[in-house]
């Protein structure tokens, strides 16, 4: 049987929270007002933006039994942005975090099949559903506040593979314990040599 995960989590949740909003769907935090600016923010950006395809474009990578769901903030015909609305000094890990979540998100498209359609919770929110299948050269771009950098990754394989050992210690409450005690706080660490990142004039 396949079992879906979404990388937003993977990215930012360790795994014995992965496993316990899992077997309790009902404690799984609602979204916050800052979620809602982080969306109004990102939708202004869209507005401003050149050859715009669409927003909130999922994409889905499969290994196994594993199915990752990966949500692609704006999608351009040139490139892909993933914004963090930044309104105030933030510490480094969340800076690093940011950074890591697009080395994944780019991984996962390099190795998926390239196709995006709009997000289901966004077309239930009333917005049209796009279709679209991106280039493997497409930039993909963190806005960071007001900077911008463009992500490069050189070791995909690397990168997916770390995610899906993730994924599957969450299986098992003592696998989910161990993994996170050799690498809760250390994946950008872990990961680093996989990927670089330029900041863009």
């Amino acid at each position: 049987m396949i079992k879906s995960f979404s990388a937003k989590d993977l990215c930012s949740r360790s795994c014995m929270q992965i496993r316990m909003f899992d077997l309790h769907p009902e404690k799984r935090p609602v979204p916050t007002i800052n979620t809602e600016t982080g969306v109004t923010y990102q939708h202004q950006i869209a507005l401003t933006t050149d050859n715009v395809i669409g927003e909130e474009l999922r994409g889905t990578y499969i290994n196994e039994n594993i199915c990752i769901n990966f949500s692609n903030d704006i999608v351009c015909n040139d490139k892909i942005i993933e914004v963090k609305s930044v309104n105030r000094e933030v510490e480094d890990w969340y800076f690093n975090s940011s950074i890591l979540q697009c080395a994944f998100y780019k991984s996962l498209l390099l190795k998926s099949n390239k196709q995006l359609i709009t997000a289901k919770f966004y077309s239930d929110m009333g917005n049209p559903i796009v279709k679209t299948t991106v280039d493997d050269n497409i930039k993909y771009i963190l806005y960071f506040g007001n900077k911008k950098y463009n992500i490069i990754v050189t070791d995909p394989d690397s990168i997916i593979n770390f995610f899906v050992n993730k994924a599957k210690a969450t299986f098992e409450w003592d696998s989910a314990k161990e993994f996170d005690l050799n690498y809760k706080f250390k994946e950008y660490e872990t990961l680093k040599n996989y990927f670089c990142f330029e900041l863009m004039a």
